[in-house]
């Protein structure tokens, strides 16, 4: 039996779809709403921070509470098996094998080995402040070569660089399930 704070609501085939229909493109929304390895809800609030959206955006767009939220990204990571952080949670989404992939983008950056080191921390949850100790190397120049993997992989947040990372074919499991570039803007 679930938590009422996690529960979706009932009304609505996919809860929440006509939030995902703002910042998806139509075939990847058609696709993310047929699945069902995730509760809706669970499924859109990872959607949202994956698009680029602070937790903020999210619970706005959702029209629930930060503290429905944070329980909604716990579910998730229960479900998922693995901890509550976000750029985890939309890596270990995407690698489900129920989940339908990504648009793919029709251009791949190059990505010197410290962005990937990076971004493959971003894809375990590991913060930059860990990988720093762990890796002996300063803060600062984490920093900095997050923020040119940021904006080689144009997006806001970590959680986001790990969205477009599996729209570019960046990650494992990417190229197989390759789809037609994005006709315009990218999400």
């Amino acid at each position: 039996m679930s938590d009422a704070s996690t529960s979706a609501p009932a009304e609505a085939p996919f809860a929440y779809g006509f939030v995902l229909a703002k910042v998806l493109p139509a075939p990847e929304f058609k696709a993310i709403t047929g699945a069902k390895f995730l509760d809706p809800h669970l499924l859109t609030a990872i959607t949202l921070i994956a698009v680029g959206h602070s937790r903020q955006e999210t619970a706005d767009a959702m029209g629930i509470s930060l503290t429905r939220l944070t329980s909604y990204f716990a579910s998730a990571a229960k479900k998922l098996r693995c901890l509550p952080r976000m750029s985890l949670l939309v890596h270990r989404t995407y690698s489900h094998p129920a989940c339908p992939s990504p648009n793919r983008l029709s251009t791949n950056p190059h990505l010197d080995a410290n962005e990937w080191m990076v971004l493959l921390a971003h894809t375990g949850g590991i913060t930059l402040n860990h990988l720093s100790a762990a890796r002996m190397l300063s803060l600062d120049s984490l920093t900095r070569i997050n923020r040119s993997l940021m904006d080689k992989l144009e997006a806001k947040t970590p959680a986001h660089a790990v969205r477009r990372a599996w729209q570019h074919g960046l990650l494992p499991g990417t190229s197989s399930a390759s789809t037609e570039p994005t006709a315009g803007g990218t999400t």
